[in-house]
């Protein structure tokens, strides 16, 4: 696997004597600095927004080979730095890009909504001909026979997919390990996970190596590799987004079901790829998908209310994410925004319930699929294979876990009620942490709580960057008391924050079920709010 990998990696984006020795923690700069990029890929690769390379190139002022060359050098810089790429598809890349020039001049304009967009690929996500092992060892050789609809539906709007992305052991980390491939870091402090288990995406669109990546999440597993990079991502409500077509363990589940999200580099580009997507009317191919169109959405900045969830009463952010918070807060005051305290309502209770609809064949599958060619499972993959709540139900015991889990939903969303009622007002979002750390030490990344709740409440959530950790304002807390082991645990990981320098800090927006335009609009009002466009 690795020697095919390594032989797709684009010739022309060979470091050599450029590459960095491992004691190099942050390689963010290494792809400008490194002497071969070009001045034009430079301006293409860091300049310019999904939406607004798609503008251009549909206008004729850059055209899909050229933007296609330039992703794929500046990819194959990044993976060389991050470990962050399973596949280059190179050939077919420039062939396709191409194709599209071609038809842009004999029509005369743009072939689809991304004409000519590069969009990177987690392994995971079905490709015709390829390999998809998700997550692991023993499926390493299987080949898929049909492209998942998600790529149907961007191919035909003329994207072009150039690389695919690694992915953790069992894709149920969040971070970005696998006996296959190793581990994906960090481009800002390689002592650092890139997140999971979308990792790759992660660190390839930090390093402006993608414009657009798709992953997949059902704990976090886009929005924590957008935040540990600095970079927008998206889960959105289930049922929106096709998932057809699709591979994995556990196919047919439904106590949990993962969604298709987007990360980017833009909080437009969101919004690019999800109109995109539902434009298209998916549910007329995929009778699963809910039949809601991208919707436009006014809210009145003036008259608009923002719940914070400071900490989440099982495990303590630290003094980064805090201070993000804070700072996010006073921004939003000073615009004329409302803010509340939110209360979270029993997480611990979420995370038990989560856990266990994970595997409700008490991880069976999972383990026999390791013990069948003697895959050991990582760490992380045993932590989370183990939660206490994890066992093999039978199907009256099944039902009584799925009766507790609309139990939990109809219950948060009666207090979520019970508190606009009391407060007068309506709560347009929650604005929270999207996990108690910046971008994790490896081997660290075990309280899932802040991103898997909104995965078993089904409400949509959209990551945004904020700043970067501060060696001098994020002082540790020296009068905390933790409250149980594993706020403990993480509590001790922050002895400095030397041990997190120059990581980024995202904060998370979350908004009710099927209110996913709304939370895109939250987003934008919050960052308005902060000073961006």
């Amino acid at each position: 696997m690795l020697e095919i990998r390594d032989a797709s990696i684009p010739k022309d984006s060979l470091l050599g004597d450029a590459m960095p020795d491992s004691s190099v923690l942050d390689v963010s700069d290494i792809p400008r600095q490194c002497g071969l990029l070009s001045n034009d890929e430079i301006v293409i690769t860091e300049n310019y927004t999904a939406t607004q390379l798609v503008n251009l190139l549909a206008l004729g002022q850059l055209t899909a080979e050229q933007v296609m060359r330039a992703y794929l050098k500046r990819a194959g810089i990044t993976h060389q730095l991050t470990n962050c790429a399973t596949e280059f598809l190179g050939e077919e890349a420039i062939k396709r890009a191409k194709y599209l020039d071609e038809e842009f001049k004999r029509q005369g304009g743009p072939v689809g909504a991304l004409h000519g967009l590069p969009i990177s690929l987690k392994d995971s996500i079905t490709m015709r001909g390829r390999r998809n092992n998700a997550g692991w060892i023993k499926w390493n050789n299987r080949i898929a026979e049909d492209d998942a609809l998600i790529l149907k539906i961007l191919h035909e709007a003329g994207a072009i997919f150039y690389v695919r992305t690694t992915q953790p052991q069992s894709l149920m980390h969040l971070e970005c390990s696998s006996p296959i491939y190793g581990t994906t870091v960090n481009p800002f402090n390689r002592n650092l996970t890139s997140g999971g288990s979308t990792g790759g995406e992660g660190a390839l669109l930090g390093l402006k190596g993608s414009p657009m990546g798709i992953g997949t999440d059902i704990g976090g597993s886009v929005r924590s590799p957008a935040a540990n990079n600095g970079v927008y991502g998206l889960k959105p409500t289930t049922f929106r987004i096709p998932r057809q077509g699709l591979m994995g363990a556990q196919m047919g589940k439904e106590s949990i079901i993962s969604t298709i999200g987007p990360l980017a580099r833009s909080r437009e580009d969101i919004n690019l790829f999800m109109k995109t997507i539902l434009d298209t009317e998916p549910w007329l191919r995929d009778p699963s998908l809910v039949p809601i169109p991208w919707r436009s959405i006014t809210l009145d900045s003036k008259n608009f209310t923002v719940a914070v969830m400071w900490d989440d009463n099982v495990v303590h952010p630290h003094p980064p994410i805090t201070r993000a918070l804070h700072q996010t807060v006073e921004h939003l005051k000073k615009a004329g925004i409302r803010i509340i305290d939110w209360e979270p309502i029993d997480h611990q209770k979420g995370w038990d319930l989560i856990s266990a609809l994970y595997y409700c064949n008490g991880a069976e599958e999972e383990r026999n699929l390791m013990t069948e060619v003697n895959e050991q499972p990582l760490p992380l993959t045993e932590w989370i294979l183990n939660q206490s709540q994890v066992k093999k139900r039978n199907w009256t015991e099944m039902n009584e876990l799925i009766s507790q889990r609309e139990n939990y939903r109809k219950h948060y969303a009666h207090i979520w009620n019970e508190r606009e009622t009391s407060l007068n007002c309506s709560i347009d979002c929650l604005l929270t942490p999207v996990g108690p750390s910046a971008a994790p030490q490896h081997g660290t990344a075990k309280w899932w709580g802040y991103t898997s709740t909104w995965n078993l409440l089904d409400y949509p959530a959209a990551v945004f960057p904020v700043m970067t950790v501060d060696l001098v304002k994020d002082q540790v807390e020296t009068d905390y008391k933790p409250r149980n082991v594993l706020d403990e645990e993480n509590f001790k990981l922050y002895t400095s924050a030397q041990s997190y320098v120059n990581a980024p800090i995202a904060l998370q927006v979350v908004c009710r079920r099927y209110n996913d335009e709304k939370l895109m609009k939250c987003v934008e009002i919050i960052e308005r709010a902060m000073g961006r466009e």
